[in-house]
């Protein structure tokens, strides 16, 4: 240990090396001695409470047993005076009961004070309390004075006066003594009260006196205004000390005595010879002042007698509570202790166990990387035994298979994050090499400084291998198929052009694509459809030879590579060969489907060119295969291979016409032929190029209706179509607008999300004005997303019609599956109607189908008045062509509707 390590990070690695159970002691002792000393010194100081309140309790009884007396002693002492001055034996008999009462409270509060040497222990009030009692037994010699006429009225009057002065004293000093306020200024208003007694008692002395005198002197008087003065004072404390003065009603209650001794006041002179009122009368009225006195001074007792019981029992019961409950706590916190320690326990053998039978090597290091520990996985995994690589660095196992850089990398991410976890070769004693799993992390000691790194292992030799050989596996086959994919497909081949070169054989490089592969994954799920590649595949492995490369290079598509051959012919015998048996129905998961396929081919050395470019050609001429119609095979022509830069040139320069707006719509009006009535116009698409003037659709759009570039083209005339069709609204014209959708964009994934943009855009739009010219045989080509996507459009308020019908031969259940408003019979049928019976027939057909299923039926290509009036007998009486009118800018639609009218002969012509 360094001399720099502090001295508290010392101990603890002292402590830490103690055995379990000591530390446990170690740690809670000190814990459980501090819980046992707040027990008990909280149990003593709540026990020392209960006694303070018990001895309150106690002291309280006495000072209203006290109080009790000096009220009996006032009343002695006005009647002792009156028998001094004015003997009589009424005075007398009242005189007696009066002692007999006094003594009474006085025996009663001398048997309490006798009680109080083994309730309390001495106090300087009990001790003053017991003096002014012993004192009290000299009220015997005084009576018998009084009996004898010995006694004068003022020593009579001096002597109750300083007892009852001291009694009342004592009073108020308890008042001090309680630790709760309430019961504080409950003592001291019963102090108070006593006061006022007091004052009352002496008021009914003086004026009693004065009575018997006859006389009420200027000194009289003068006490008698003291006493008023004092009494007001005394009353107004009291009424800041009772918080409820409205309980004590005798307090402020008007008596006769009262009045008399304010009438008494106003006598000038000193001669009482006019009063009326005799001083048994005064002293009468005087006393029952007082009396009323006493019941208030009564209730404050039983109101201070309930506080004081409550206040006892809240301190018992605190008491009683907290000896039940510190014993609970203190074994709880005991019980909790040893649970820690028995689950410390268990989690140190549990520990130990795993470091000691895990199959995975586990090394422990200090900070500077040297070995400390290991478990005997590490001896078995390694060879190395545990006294050879103590003090060791990990390093000795190094396999050399990871550089530098490795490692380094390793101890930064571990020294910055704490772990790392990650595949390591290293070396056994006896050279061999394996590879291990590991995690290694870095364990922090209280300062958050590094102290240990802890290794664990786990021995994957087997298992890396084996993913080393799955991962280069991976790298040039298909995972669903096995089959090898386009870079193994590639090496192959250029092995091939190599050897094909130096023997002078030839090469065929073939692109294959499942047509409407899309079908049966939404039709059966993709996990149909996998099993279904995978049995493709199968077939396809089986009709090529072993030394042919059959390669999927992703979906639906593969790629053939057959070598070796003597001539083409032989590769295209083979071709078709493929071509007749992937059109046989094939049975996949309980399901039978029957696909067709698309290929492409190229041929070396006619297609002289390397590997990649070969695949290009392949898959170039497949493409022509689906602009063609699909399920057929195509060859690449190098001869017309620069055709396809032809074909870029096209797709730059209509990406520059989008850029550039040099797309135009032109419109053609369809009307109801009988009333001449506007339907709609139809928006025809026109490209002015600024380098060849005005393009016509068909020598551009058929060029790019496979090309994602046509769904741009589509999105643009809707667009074009509804803006004008609200520009139309302002200037007074109200009409709809149809615009024509190929397969591309009707079928692309976000067709509706398109459409709906749109419709938000132009918030005034009615959809109902918009309708969607589909042709026949793109709603054909795949008819469950098709009448998904047309019912989506119906949603939106946006109308449907298919266009050239009839030349897709489209079934009478693919009609009833489309959602559609309108259907729109081909020109070229309505052009040859003289021409022949069929067309003729296939015209009415078209109108009863359209009766049928609830379509509205439009004729395309009427161009004379002939083919308008038999349109008409037959039931279309809605038109749009030539005769009618042809397409138009925007701007002439307005100046073409004031001047149209319906032909004389079609509105004269009678309906079939």
């Amino acid at each position: 240990m360094s001399e720099r390590t502090p001295w508290l990070e010392r101990a603890f690695k002292e402590f830490d090396r103690l055995p379990l159970s000591v530390r446990f002691v170690l740690a809670f002792t000190p814990l459980v001695i501090a819980v046992v000393w707040m027990s008990v010194s909280s149990g003593v100081e709540r026990y020392q409470t209960t006694r303070d309140m018990a001895r309150m309790e106690h002291y309280t009884d006495l000072a209203i047993e006290s109080g009790r007396l000096a009220g009996h002693l006032q009343l002695e002492r006005g009647l002792s005076v009156i028998f001094a001055e004015q003997a009589s034996p009424a005075i007398r008999t009242e005189l007696n009961q009066a002692r007999t009462a006094t003594d009474e409270v006085f025996n009663s509060l001398r048997q309490a004070l006798d009680q109080s040497t083994t309730r309390a222990s001495a106090t300087p009030y009990l001790s003053d309390l017991r003096a002014l009692s012993e004192s009290l037994l000299q009220l015997r010699a005084l009576r018998n004075d009084i009996d004898r006429q010995l006694a004068t009225a003022e020593h009579i009057s001096v002597y109750f006066s300083n007892l009852v002065q001291e009694l009342n004293n004592l009073t108020g000093r308890l008042s001090g003594m309680p630790s709760d306020n309430q019961l504080g200024r409950k003592l001291h208003a019963y102090f108070i009260i006593k006061q006022l007694k007091e004052l009352l008692g002496q008021e009914r002395l003086l004026i009693t006196r004065a009575l018997l005198s006859g006389a009420l002197t200027e000194e009289n008087r003068a006490q008698l205004q003291t006493l008023l003065a004092r009494q007001a004072s005394v009353q107004n404390q009291l009424s800041h000390q009772l918080s409820n003065t409205s309980r004590y009603t005798g307090l402020t209650a008007a008596s006769p005595a009262i009045r008399f001794r304010d009438r008494l006041l106003e006598i000038s002179g000193p001669i009482l010879d006019n009063t009326d009122v005799s001083p048994r009368q005064w002293f009468t009225w005087q006393t029952a002042r007082m009396d009323r006195l006493t019941q208030v001074e009564s209730l404050l007792a039983d109101d201070i007698h309930t506080l004081t019981d409550d206040l006892m029992f809240s301190a018992t019961e605190e008491l009683w509570r907290y000896l039940l409950i510190s014993p609970l706590t203190l074994l709880a916190c005991m019980t909790f202790a040893i649970l820690i320690f028995r689950q410390t326990h268990w989690r140190l053998l549990l520990s130990q166990a795993v470091f000691e039978h895990t199959h995975d090597r586990i090394t422990v290091t200090d900070q500077q990387a040297r070995i400390i520990e290991i478990n005997d996985a590490f001896e078995r995994n390694t060879g190395y035994s545990r006294e050879e690589v103590l003090g060791q660095n990990p390093n000795m196992l190094q396999s050399g298979r990871q550089d530098k850089s490795f490692y380094r990398e390793l101890w930064q991410q571990l020294n910055s994050e704490g772990t790392w976890q990650g595949e390591i070769w290293n070396r056994r004693k006896n050279g061999e090499f394996f590879a291990e799993l590991t995690t290694i992390s870095a364990i922090r000691n209280r300062q958050g400084n590094i102290e240990n790194y802890v290794a664990v292992s786990s021995d994957i030799t087997d298992r890396a291998l084996e993913h080393q050989r799955q991962l280069e596996y991976r790298a040039y086959h298909d995972p669903l198929t096995g089959l090898p994919n386009q870079i193994l497909l590639r090496d192959r081949l250029d092995h091939a052009l190599t050897l094909a070169r130096r023997t002078g054989t030839q090469i065929i490089v073939a692109a294959l694509d499942l047509d409407h592969f899309s079908t049966i994954n939404e039709q059966y799920t993709h996990a149909s459809g996998d099993v279904l590649i995978e049995r493709i595949a199968k077939r396809l492995r089986g009709m090529i030879r072993d030394s042919d490369t059959l390669a999927r290079i992703g979906g639906d598509e593969f790629l053939v590579v057959v070598e070796q051959l003597g001539s083409l012919t032989e590769g295209q015998m083979l071709m078709e060969r493929l071509l007749d048996e992937l059109s046989a129905p094939i049975e996949f998961n309980g399901h039978t489907a029957a696909l067709t396929t698309s290929i492409g081919a190229t041929g070396f050395p006619d297609d002289n060119a390397d590997a990649d470019t070969l695949i290009r050609h392949a898959t170039e001429a497949l493409h022509q295969s689906k602009h063609n119609g699909r399920a057929r095979l195509s060859w690449f022509d190098p001869a017309h291979g620069r055709n396809q830069s032809d074909f870029s040139d096209l797709l730059q320069r209509l990406e520059r016409a989008l850029a550039n707006d040099e797309l135009q719509l032109h419109y053609q009006p369809k009307v109801d032929m009988l009333t001449g009535r506007l339907l709609g116009v139809e928006a025809l698409l026109r490209w002015q190029d600024p380098d060849h003037g005005m393009v016509s659709p068909g020598d551009f759009l058929p060029a790019v209706e496979l090309h994602p570039i046509s769904i741009a083209i589509g999105d643009r005339v809707i667009e074009m179509a509804i803006d004008q069709v609200q520009r139309w609204q302002s200037e007074g014209l109200t009409t709809g607008v149809s615009v024509n959708i190929n397969a591309t964009q009707l079928l692309a994934p976000d067709f509706i999300a398109s459409l709906k943009r749109h419709l938000r855009h132009h918030p005034g739009f009615d959809p109902s004005r918009l309708e969607l010219e589909v042709l026949e045989s793109a709603a054909i080509n795949d008819i469950d997303r098709a009448a998904t996507v047309l019912a989506e459009c119906r949603k939106l308020g946006v109308k449907v019609s298919l266009d050239d019908f009839g030349t897709g031969y489209a079934a009478l259940d693919y009609l009833k599956r489309l959602p559609a408003d309108t259907l729109k019979i081909d020109q070229s049928f309505v052009r040859d109607m003289d021409a022949g019976r069929g067309n003729l027939a296939i015209v009415k057909g078209i109108i009863g189908l359209a009766r049928a299923f609830g379509f509205e039926v439009i004729a395309e290509g009427v161009e004379t008045i002939d083919q308008g009036c038999e349109l008409i007998e037959l039931g279309c009486f809605h038109g749009q062509g030539y005769g009618i009118a042809r397409p138009m800018p925007a701007g002439e639609v307005a100046g073409w509707l004031q001047g149209w009218q319906t032909p004389p002969a079609w509105r004269q012509r009678k309906v079939g």
